[in-house]
Order: structure tokens, then C-alpha cells, then sequence
């Protein structure tokens, strides 16, 4: 696979471009280069209050949470900077700071930023926090230690609203939508729109499965989910999602 020797090839990106053996210190050059790309995402959000809100919205890859936290779970976007690592790499894509790998679009090649953006992401969130702006982290929840973590921090920063939505797929699911995204991408980077698509493979998709809750991200989210002043779950497996449970219905019959 293409990717896989480019990563043997020491072409990641926090192989090139760090100086310190943990590879979390970036050189001087690429660290001006961060400072610039959340600068720029943080600007774009200069509109948004900062009023010590915060949603964590987790699901598989394709899930569809930006829609359902849209179209079905009322959020304003506008009033919320979006914290997404997928977005740090369209924009390291639109730099040409993913490294290029030939019969691979950039997005195509991003899992070689993949700890680069992450970092970025977390550099971004700090910043957003320090201030109290309103954010949404749009993450899978694979993690429960993860997860718990970015509750904790967001406590500590003052927030005094953490509101979770869960958006449940099934694993197959998950893979067919990211398969399709993927193809979609490619399509339009073909016709010269576009970075690409990301490819995500199916295995790494179903290897998420978990025999009592279907996904270990659902896991994660059962886990956690009373950390949360609000919790939401919908499922997003048809056409168009469900609220299945939630807080609010619990506390408010006529939800």
C-alpha cells in the first residue's frame, strides 16, 4: 500500500518536522506555520461568544454528526468554534503541508499529518478555552480516557455547560459511509475541486465493534455520558436520525 511505505519512508510528518525524541517539539520553521494556521481558524470564529459552552459530539466515521447536530439537534453552529482535527488537515492540505505521495491525493496521504493535527487541534482548543468560547469537539469518542479528559479540562477552564450528543451508526455502516465519502472526494479532486478524500479502512472501522453496545465508541459514550449536564443519543443508521434517548427527555416527559 502506498501509505504504508510512505510511513516506512519516514515521511509522517511528525518524523520530519519534530527535533525532540517524543516528537511533540516542532521546528522553528513548522511551528510558525501552526501558529498561523490557528490564528486563521481562530479568526474565523471571532463572531462566536464566549460563553463557557461546550458540546462534545462523538460517533463512527460517517456517523453524520455535523448534520444531525444541524438539522436535528437545533445547535447554532455560528455560535460555536468547531474543534476537528479532520478540518486541521484539509487546511494543512490547502498549505501543501501534507507531504506528497505519488497516485495518492492529499487527502488521501492526511494519515501522514494525522499526529500533526492533533496537536494543532489541541493547540487551538487551549486557546479557544483560555477564553471561554463556545466550542463543539467533534471527535469519534473511541476513547474513554480521551473523552473524560477533554470533560475534565473544559471543567477546569470554567465551563459551566457540557453538553454530549452521541450520533450511533452500526460498524458496517460506518464503513460503507466512509467508503463513499472517500469516493466522493476523489471525484471532485479529479475534476480540480477539492483536496481529495480520506481513506479509512474498512478493518479499522470494524474493528471498533463491541459485542454489548455495538461500537466501542457507543461504549465510551455509555461511560461518560453522566459526566455531561445534557446528553443526547441518536441514531443516524436510516434516512434521516432518530433521538433515541435523552437527558432532557428523562427529566422532561413531554420531550
Amino acid at each position: 500500500m502506498l501509505l504504508d511505505k510512505a510511513r516506512a519512508d519516514g515521511l509522517a510528518t511528525d518524523q520530519q518536522h519534530t527535533i525532540d525524541p517524543a516528537r511533540e517539539v516542532w521546528s522553528e520553521q513548522r511551528d510558525a506555520m501552526h501558529d498561523a494556521i490557528i490564528d486563521d481558524l481562530y479568526a474565523r470564529a471571532s463572531d462566536v461568544p464566549c460563553e463557557r459552552r461546550a458540546i462534545i459530539a462523538g460517533g463512527l466515521p460517517g456517523a453524520g454528526k455535523s448534520t444531525v447536530l444541524e438539522h436535528h439537534a437545533g445547535i447554532d453552529r455560528s455560535q460555536y468554534l468547531t474543534i476537528n482535527p479532520d478540518d486541521v488537515k484539509e487546511e494543512l492540505a490547502r498549505r501543501d503541508m501534507i507531504p506528497p505521495v505519488s497516485g495518492l491525493s492529499p487527502m488521501e496521504a492526511s494519515d501522514l499529518v494525522h499526529e500533526e493535527s492533533s496537536q494543532i487541534a489541541k493547540r487551538l482548543a487551549r486557546r479557544a478555552q483560555a477564553d471561554g468560547k463556545n466550542v463543539i469537539w467533534d471527535i469519534t469518542m473511541a476513547s474513554r480516557v480521551s473523552t473524560e479528559s477533554r470533560v475534565n479540562t473544559l471543567r477546569a477552564q470554567g465551563y459551566t455547560r457540557i453538553e454530549g450528543v452521541f450520533i450511533d451508526v452500526s460498524v458496517d455502516v460506518s464503513a460503507t459511509r466512509a467508503d463513499s465519502r472517500h469516493r466522493e472526494g476523489q471525484d471532485s479532486y479529479r475534476e480540480g475541486d477539492g483536496y481529495g478524500g480520506r481513506f479509512i479502512p474498512a478493518e479499522l472501522i470494524r474493528a471498533k465493534a463491541d459485542p454489548d453496545w455495538g461500537s466501542c465508541n457507543r461504549k465510551t459514550f455509555e461511560e461518560v455520558k453522566d459526566h455531561f449536564d445534557q446528553w443526547h443519543r441518536y441514531d443516524n443508521s436510516g434516512s434521516t436520525a432518530v433521538l433515541v434517548e435523552s437527558s432532557w427527555k428523562e427529566d422532561h416527559d413531554h420531550y
